[in-house]
């Protein structure tokens, strides 16, 4: 492998794949990526990204050798600094003193890639069943917390903190450099921990398990993908140019994250062919199921021309095609398992984006006089209308949700919107299921509702049992940065399932999409259960609480003048959505409070206790930490109360010989063993 000869002290104009620094090589130059973006990857497998306005290779000053390859991910603008040793870091920055912020900046979002990647790591590990404490042993836990907080600050402000001072820069560039030498150890490590756990079959994911052909007589089947997709929808020759066109202009384009009005147009003739296709192409899947290979791809993945993808990603997508996971306690649906539940009527179409269903739907265009009443009632046993309504409304809304970006998004994919390998970013079922599994292994409460139990044969009229609902998980064809919440149940019941999307292919980690989507379902959940009253404090509950504490915060007489400056700032985070302020104290206190670190308030920290709380082991572990065990309180004395009605309800009926219903011994230990 050869490396680019950089101009020092000058701009470099670098094309995509370029070469920057070798691993393993004498440092001589460290750099500001003014436009673009490098993958950092070590020959170990470690690897990480680094945008535009930072500085790479400032942390490998300190080990004297590039910790791995810099390749250009883009067309990129490099600006190269001499320098071989952090001490000459520190004259640099001493004489440019507009650079010192950005050196900080730049430190903590290499921290930040290599947590993040630690964490990647130790979830394969614990995947392939093995043990993870000791890699987590002497981890400098608030640290570590407060650099990765101060990564998400502006470089812009960070510019102006540091500007004035080149000895706390130091100080934080050399604690952090320590801090990165750790992590990059213990990624190594855990590496080599994995490779022994299984060394064949951790590099590979998932299984190479394409049943009806090989590996290699499925890439041959999707040459010329995109003449076959539009092909088999059998559209009409003026409709077939059209899309052909425009996928071929895209294929072409060199920048297709651009954000001109050309690219504009050009995304949206895509995005209108993407789901006349989408629309047509659903149902001959659903009605024969052999479709060309490329349409299946199409259909799970958003795929429609091989030429946007490297072979690589093309072999990956076919062996995630043919993988199998059966008997998952939270169901996973792809895309097109999920529109064939509803055609097969197992499941009724969701909500568009005005919280109107399918069956509101017909009632309104039937007032209207749209339609007629015998209209209505055979629409509401067209299968054909209900998938098109599902597509139209909630597939198409959170396609775009999930994408995340907002100003580039197009349904289809192509290389150049993911960074990283696509084993590294390709969301499983399994992945998916468990780590809502382990969520609720913090948060026992998440899934557990209080629904309405009758049972006239037991002369039972109305008694409220507990009872757990996994939601339905449907995974949305297309590479994203986010998780969508789209309802809390289906229909008017509240024994119903949620409904949840998450992209098939991640940009984030999956914990972090499932924390994100379960802590909406709380505020969601309650706001359907409370109804009119979801804000009213002589009302209690969690959205009611909580409210009362984020609208009287300033009057808090328990809340110190910092604390309520942090409230007013996470106000202003979350642009005043007290759900997604709320989400911003939820998320805290499943990754951090869960382990002892606190970072909420005292007030924030007893509602969370009080209506999201963790569960036994967590508590039995924080109950020698006096602010856990008063947040905690209310929901002991709750749960104690309901345990002891549920406990004489019981025995009222065992001691006149009543049938006891299990529903009544499933709620009774709810309370009673939480």
């Amino acid at each position: 492998m050869s490396t680019v000869i950089l101009k020092e002290n000058a701009l470099n104009q670098l094309k995509k794949g370029t070469v920057l620094f070798q691993e393993g090589t004498k440092v001589h130059s460290f750099g500001m990526i003014v436009k673009g973006s490098v993958l950092i990857q070590s020959s170990g497998g470690v690897q990480r990204l680094v945008k535009t306005g930072t500085l790479a290779a400032v942390e490998d000053l300190f080990s004297g050798e590039y910790s791995g390859d810099y390749t250009t991910q883009e067309d990129t603008i490099f600006y190269a600094f001499p320098a071989s040793e952090a001490d000459q870091l520190e004259l640099f920055l001493d004489k440019n003193a507009e650079y010192r912020g950005i050196a900080v900046y730049s430190m903590e979002q290499a921290l930040a890639g290599f947590v993040k990647e630690q964490d990647r790591l130790l979830l394969m590990a614990e995947e392939q069943g093995g043990e993870t404490d000791q890699f987590r042993l002497g981890d400098d836990t608030e640290k570590r917390s407060y650099y990765q907080e101060a990564a998400k600050i502006p470089v812009e402000a960070q510019k102006n903190y540091f500007r004035g001072s080149i000895s706390m820069v130091m100080h934080h560039i050399n604690e952090i450099a320590g801090m990165i030498q750790e992590l990059s150890d213990s990624c190594l490590k855990i590496l080599q921990y994995i490779e022994e756990l299984t060394p064949k079959e951790i590099l590979q994911p998932e299984p190479s398990a394409v049943t009806s052909v090989t590996e290699d007589e499925a890439i041959k089947l999707l040459g010329n993908s995109l003449f076959q997709i539009v092909k088999a929808a059998e559209l009409d020759p003026a409709e077939q140019k059209e899309i052909i066109t425009a996928v071929n202009a895209f294929v072409d384009t060199k920048d297709r994250l651009s954000t001109q009005d050309d690219m504009r147009r050009l995304r949206k003739q895509i995005i209108d062919g993407y789901y006349c296709l989408y629309k047509i192409l659903i149902f001959k899947w659903l009605e024969d199921e052999t479709v060309p290979y490329p349409v299946k791809l199409f259909l799970n993945y958003g795929f429609i021309d091989e030429r946007l993808l490297d072979e690589e990603q093309l072999r990956y997508l076919i062996r995630m095609a043919e993988a199998r996971y059966d008997d998952l306690p939270c169901p996973v649906y792809t895309m097109p398992e999920w529109l064939k539940e509803i055609y097969e009527g197992r499941k009724e179409p969701s909500r568009d984006s005005f919280e109107v269903d399918y069956r509101d739907m017909l009632r309104k265009k039937q007032r209207s006089g749209a339609i007629t009443e015998k209209q209505e009632q055979e629409y509401l046993e067209d299968k054909h209308r209900k998938v098109i309504f599902e597509i139209e409304n909630m597939f198409t809304s959170n396609n775009k949700i999930v994408n995340g970006r907002l100003s580039s998004y197009v349904p289809i994919l192509y290389k150049d919107e993911f960074y990283g390998s696509i084993e590294r970013l390709f969301l499983t079922k399994k992945q998916l299921c468990d780590s809502i599994m382990e969520l609720e292994q913090k948060d026992f409460t998440v899934f557990q509702r209080e629904v309405l139990y009758t049972n006239p044969e037991l002369n039972i009229t109305k008694e409220y049992v507990i009872k757990r609902i996994y939601p339905d998980v449907i995974q949305a064809p297309v590479y994203g940065t986010t998780s969508s919440m789209w309802q809390e149940i289906t229909g008017r019941r509240r024994d119903t399932p949620a409904r949840f999307i998450f992209p098939v292919i991640s940009e984030n980690e999956v914990s972090k999409l499932v924390t994100k989507a379960f802590g909406r379902l709380h505020w969601e959940y309650c706001r359907c259960e409370q109804g009119a009253a979801w804000n009213n404090i002589q009302y209690k509950s969690l959205t009611s609480e909580y409210m009362d504490y984020i609208q009287y915060y300033r009057k808090n007489h328990e809340l110190s003048e910092e604390k309520r400056d942090k409230i007013k700032s996470q106000i202003l985070r979350a642009r005043n959505n007290s759900r997604e302020i709320f989400l911003i104290d939820y998320e805290m206190w499943i990754e951090f409070e869960s382990n002892s670190a606190m970072k909420l308030n005292k007030v924030s920290r007893a509602i969370l206790a009080t209506y999201c709380p963790f569960q036994k082991e967590i508590r039995e572990s924080l109950k020698n930490n006096m602010p856990f065990v008063e947040a905690m309180a209310a929901q002991q004395r709750q749960f104690g109360e309901k345990a002891r009605e549920w406990d004489l309800r019981i025995k009222r009926r065992e001691n006149n010989n009543l049938e006891v219903p299990d529903e009544f011994y499933t709620t009774y230990h709810y309370y009673a063993d939480n």
